[in-house]
């Protein structure tokens, strides 16, 4: 390469560097909505959005805190991973005063932070440390992924799928022991969940 060549790449390698490190400016950009804290689709509940902590396969507890941001709370002693992609219905308040868990079934895993819209076709009923934990179960909407345009209802989900569910949230706490009992309490179907779903956002609003 001539030296002319040479300066002009080192030149844009420099411009690349700059542009890599210089800090981004948001100083008078829009805000940066907290994941929690989006509005829910006119839809709702009938069509529901979730925003994803843990992904389908993982056995990492990701949590979204106070500042919307994704951490790490902890590991799972079990060895299991979870199910479905696992996360909080955003502006909605659950019996136990935190945000209403959901899982979305899909055909990737989707990385923690994401927002996914998902109509609720299920509920599993359960109780942690004696509180009401119900478990919303949901497949993404028809626009998202047309692949599970079928499943409406709790009797469209394969038997599999639903015992695999349970049988995660069955052991999932075992270990270490003396840990949180869960008590599983059977399922609800997709007006069942659309209900709590519904109870939830109220409670949200009312608080």
């Amino acid at each position: 390469m001539s030296p002319a060549g040479r300066h002009a790449s080192a030149g844009l390698l420099a411009l690349l560097l700059a542009a890599c490190l210089a800090p981004v400016a948001v100083a008078g950009g829009p805000a940066v909505r907290h994941p929690l804290h989006v509005d829910q689709p006119a839809k709702a509940p009938e069509e529901v959005l979730l925003a994803v902590e843990i992904p389908a396969g993982s056995a990492t507890k990701y949590e979204i805190n106070d500042e919307g941001l994704v951490e790490v709370d902890r590991f799972l002693s079990m060895p299991v991973a979870y199910p479905a992609n696992y996360g909080s219905i955003p502006r909605s308040l659950a019996g136990d005063g935190d945000p209403l868990d959901a899982l979305v079934l899909t055909r990737q895993p989707l990385h923690p932070g994401t927002l996914v819209r998902f109509r609720p076709v299920a509920v599993l009923r359960m109780r942690d440390r004696g509180e009401e934990d119900a478990k919303i179960v949901g497949v993404p909407v028809d626009a998202v992924d047309p692949a599970f345009a079928p499943i409406r209802d709790l009797g469209d989900l394969a038997p599999m799928e639903r015992e695999r569910i349970e049988a995660f949230f069955r052991v999932y706490k075992q270990l270490p022991a003396g840990a949180d009992t869960v008590e599983l309490a059977g399922w609800g179907d997709a007006g069942e969940a659309r209900a709590t779903v519904a109870a939830a956002l109220a409670r949200y609003l009312a608080k």
